[in-house]
C-alpha cells in the first residue's frame, strides 16, 4: 500500500462559477465523494454513511481537522495524513508496521517506523480507528 498505487486525481466540475478554476489539495477518501456531491446539490442525506463532505475545501473555509484517508489491502490497513503514511500489516506472528515521511521521502523509500516510535504511537490510535473490525490481530 504505497502512495504510487493509492494516490489519484479527482476532478469535479462544479456548477458554481467560483469553483471553476479552484485547485484543492486535500486528503480525501472515495467514500467522501458521495456526501460532497449531495451537499453541493443541497440534497440532504437521510441515512447513515461512512464518508464526509469535503465541500469546505471548495469554499475556502477551514478543511476538516482530521485530514486522513484509510486504505485496505489483504491483511493491512494504511493511514495517510498530510505528512505521514502509517501502515500496519496483520501477520500471524506479529504485525509489521511501516511509517513514511511524505515531506522528506515522497516516494516512500525508507521505512522510518523503528526510528520514530513516538510518531507511530501518536498515529496508531488513528489507524486503529479505521479498523472497523475488518482485521483482528495484535
Amino acid at each position: 500500500m504505497y502512495e504510487n498505487a493509492l494516490k489519484s486525481a479527482l476532478i469535479i466540475r462544479s456548477p458554481f462559477e467560483e469553483h471553476q478554476t479552484k485547485k484543492v489539495n486535500t486528503i480525501i477518501e472515495t467514500v467522501d465523494i458521495y456526501p460532497t456531491i449531495m451537499e453541493l446539490c443541497n440534497i440532504d442525506i437521510k441515512h447513515k454513511i461512512d464518508g464526509e463532505s469535503f465541500r469546505d475545501a471548495f469554499t475556502g473555509t477551514d478543511p476538516k481537522a482530521d485530514q486522513v484517508a484509510y486504505s485496505y489491502y489483504r491483511n493491512g490497513i494504511s493511514l495517510r495524513t498530510e505528512k505521514y503514511r502509517l501502515t500496519k500489516y496483520f501477520r500471524h506472528d506479529e504485525p509489521t508496521v511501516e511509517l513514511y515521511d511524505h515531506i522528506k521521502d515522497p516516494y516512500e523509500t525508507k521505512n522510518i517506523a523503528q526510528l520514530n516510535p513516538d510518531i507511530v504511537k501518536t498515529l496508531m490510535p488513528l489507524l486503529e480507528k479505521g479498523n472497523t473490525g475488518l482485521y483482528k490481530g495484535n
